[in-house]
């Protein structure tokens, strides 16, 4: 009886696409009914040269627009299994201040080989204005 190859469980075809190692998100998060925006390497490796574009303007509690901020537009460095977290509105403030509740958002970063790797991530905040307990 002819004995089957064992394969190591990461073995893949080499026609499978790899997975990268940095994975990175863009997410949002209510606690106590305060809006936080939520750039985050779900990975194994850092992420470099991290870029998140919003597709609309959004404006945080101070007026300032979010889409300029540092961390969106000049994160160098983004270490596996980081989570930054950025203070945006109140969610009543932002609804009250008609900021736009449906919003797309491109992420560019390099893993560790210097591959240009992307995701984009459509977000409806409507749906989070119908728990009570998030206000």
């Amino acid at each position: 009886m002819a004995r089957k190859p064992i394969v190591a469980p990461d073995s893949r075809p080499a026609s499978a696409p790899l997975r990268p190692e940095s994975d990175v998100i863009f997410d949002v998060e209510i606690e106590r009914g305060m809006l936080h925006f939520v750039l985050a390497n779900i990975g194994a490796a850092p992420a470099h040269a991290v870029r998140v574009k919003l597709d609309k303007a959004v404006r945080d509690l101070a007026g300032l627009r979010v889409n300029d901020n540092a961390l969106y537009t000049n994160l160098e460095f983004l270490a596996p299994g980081r989570r930054v977290r950025l203070l945006v509105d109140s969610l009543v403030s932002y609804v009250e201040r008609r900021q736009p509740m449906k919003f797309g958002v491109k992420l560019q970063w390099r893993d560790d080989q210097d591959r240009l790797l992307s995701r984009s991530i459509a977000h409806d905040l409507t749906a989070w204005t119908q728990l009570r307990d998030t206000l």
